[in-house]
């Protein structure tokens, strides 16, 4: 009985450990208008190798299949898994809009304007959208039916073209408003207050700094990227305790956002696999308790 108990805890342990490893780096650009291999494409979705910052195109993105468009800013809600995004102000098409993305082929569908040019979304725990605002350096909630935002908190000096921010637990997130070499701030979520935070340090490029996201490790990754045309675009990790920048390694150009999701195979399999996860982890853990108790009320035969 004890190996049949040990074996039967392990299995438990690996798909629980597997469930939670089951995660993949996605982002998406804004426009390859100065690439070499230009094509009239304005954006694209890409799987990233976070180790390496090496990148594999999933798919050009697409509205509605036919018109090409770019993306400043990625989220995968944290129940659904539904794929947003963002368009920038300037966006040819359905600009400052909030829109979803299928992961499979690219294709973008239009879900509202958002009343601001917002350069960053992302998902809480609960599943509320949150924007943020360079101009005004605000956050806001984004309505997921009709794409507008309500901001909160006082408006603060003109802020940078871009800007990112995440979550960093407690009601608060931190922002990258002020570029390569400027601050890692914190904005409360419940105030909109913006504190500034500790100097930045390493980074590749003193110009912009964004697509902040955190792995399920606690990692958190950014993009580094320079002005001008044909916009540079690195991989990096940021100390937020410290402000210190790590290279990990170039990505295509015009790179604009970051986030971790679930795979795209599984999504094939699933409709919305953090939906499947849980129920199919409690049923796995009832089972190998049944089979425990039933093992344990087995008769022992004489020797």
């Amino acid at each position: 009985m004890r190996s049949a108990t040990r074996i039967l805890l392990a299995a438990c342990a690996l798909f629980l450990a597997t469930g939670a490893a089951a995660e993949t780096m996605y982002a998406v650009s804004v426009r390859t208008y100065a690439d070499p291999g230009y094509h009239g494409v304005e954006g694209n979705l890409y799987v990233v190798d976070p180790e390496t910052a090496s990148t594999t195109l999933v798919a050009p993105l697409m509205v509605g299949g036919k018109t090409p468009i770019g993306l400043r800013g990625l989220a995968i809600h944290p129940k659904t898994g539904v794929f947003y995004g963002i368009t920038g102000p300037n966006a040819s098409s359905i600009p400052r809009s909030l829109v979803t993305i299928d992961p499979l082929n690219g294709v973008v569908t239009l879900v509202g304007d958002l009343g601001y040019g917002a350069s960053d979304i992302e998902f809480d725990s609960d599943g509320t959208l949150y924007a943020w605002v360079p101009e005004t350096r605000q956050v806001g909630i984004v309505n997921l039916e009709n794409g507008s935002v309500t901001l909160r908190g006082q408006p603060l000096e003109r802020g940078a073209m871009k800007g990112s921010f995440v979550f960093a637990g407690g009601g608060k997130a931190y922002v990258a408003s002020t570029g390569g070499n400027g601050t890692l701030d914190t904005v409360d979520l419940a105030s909109g207050k913006v504190t500034t935070g500790p100097q930045l340090a390493g980074a590749p490029f003193n110009d912009f700094l964004g697509g902040l996201t955190f792995s399920s490790r606690g990692t958190l990754f950014a993009i580094n990227s320079s002005l001008g045309r044909g916009v540079q675009a690195n991989l990096v990790t940021i100390e937020p305790q410290t402000g210190q920048v790590t290279n990990i390694g170039a990505l295509p150009n015009d790179t604009e956002s970051l986030a971790f999701g679930p795979t795209i195979e599984h999504k094939d399999l699933f409709a919305d696999l953090l939906q499947w996860r849980k129920p199919l982890m409690v049923a796995l853990f009832a089972f190998a308790v049944v089979v425990l108790l039933v093992l344990g009320r087995a008769p022992k035969r004489g020797r």
